[in-house]
This record gives C-alpha cells, structure tokens and sequence, in this order.
C-alpha cells in the first residue's frame, strides 16, 4: 500500500525507469500545459521559492501563465513550463506529481475519470503494446492508499471543472477507470 505521495514518486520513478534519455529524443510538447499541484506538492514548492498560481483559493499551478505583455492568461494554451530547458528538466527531484506521472494522466469522459497513457509521447509508444508496463501502471495506481488517492483525485476534479480539454488530436489509452 503506497500511503504517501513520496512513496508515489519512488513507485513512478521505476515505472518509468529510462525515460529521461528518450525525452531527450522526443519531439513532442509534453513538457507544456497546466501544470497542477496537489496541495502539499504548492506549500513545499513555494516554500523553496517557486511561483505558484493559485486560482479560487483551492487550486495551484506553477504560475506558466504570464504573457510577453507581463499579464497573466489562465486561458493560455499549453503554456510552457518555466522550468523545462533544453528538454530538462531544471526542478527535476522537486517536480509535481503530474510531471512524474507523465506520460500517464487522468482523463474524464462523461463525468467518469480514468487513468490514461498519453500515446503521442516517444516513451509511451514504445510502452503502449506492453502489456506488463500497462499492467504495472494500474497495479501502481490501486495500491495508492485511499486517502491519498482522494487527495489527488480531489484536486484533479478541481482542476478539471475548470479546465477543457485541449482542441484537436488527443491520442491515449483508456487503462483503468479511477474511483
């Protein structure tokens, strides 16, 4: 049972053991987009200086929203994040969770929420006929504590009613639904 969200990172970070060096090859903009924090990840990340946006006083961001003119756009479209540089990561031990999930994500369709694969990341088309690797990823996910997975399931929901789901193409593969 993975009860707290450092167990969870550990856990990700041998699921996607390798992944680092095929980001490197990567030519898609997953590195883009909002960039959601669970309450505890928005405390320790401002608290080592970075800026966090935070919107109706319950959900946090790395703020990547400033445009040119210095305003702040939350409906900028994937805004890149401040701290990806030359496909690094420049906050790679101290990265949140959806950066470390990726490129597993949640998705909601008709009100029911599911633990995808984003099928258009390198790292996940080489994974996504790998029926072990799939299997490991669920596996992952239902040893969360419950606890945890309603804090994260908590703040995904708070992200998702306020956030539409990017125009075009969106490649992925359902895996598993999330209670």
């Amino acid at each position: 049972m993975i009860k707290k969200l450092n167990e969870l990172y550990k856990a990700l970070g041998s699921l996607f053991l390798g992944i680092s060096e095929v980001c490197q090859q990567c030519q898609d903009d997953d590195c883009q987009g909002f960039i959601w924090l669970i309450p505890q990840e928005a405390e320790r990340l401002y608290q080592d200086g970075v800026e966090i946006l935070e919107i109706n006083n319950n959900i946090s961001f790395l703020q990547s929203f400033t445009e040119k003119d210095k305003k702040i756009n939350i409906e900028r479209f994937k805004p890149p994040c401040p701290f990806c540089k030359k496909k690094r990561c420049t906050i790679y031990s101290k990265r949140p969770l959806v950066c470390r999930m990726y490129p597993l994500a949640f998705a909601t369709e008709n009100s029911i929420v599911y633990l995808i694969l984003h099928l258009d990341c390198l790292f996940s088309k080489q994974k996504a006929a790998d029926v072990l690797f799939r299997d490991r990823a669920v596996t992952l996910f239902k040893r969360l504590h419950p606890r945890l997975l309603k804090k994260i399931m908590e703040t995904y929901r708070c992200v998702d009613s306020i956030s539409k789901f990017p125009e075009g193409p969106n490649k992925y593969l359902r895996l598993v639904v999330i209670d």
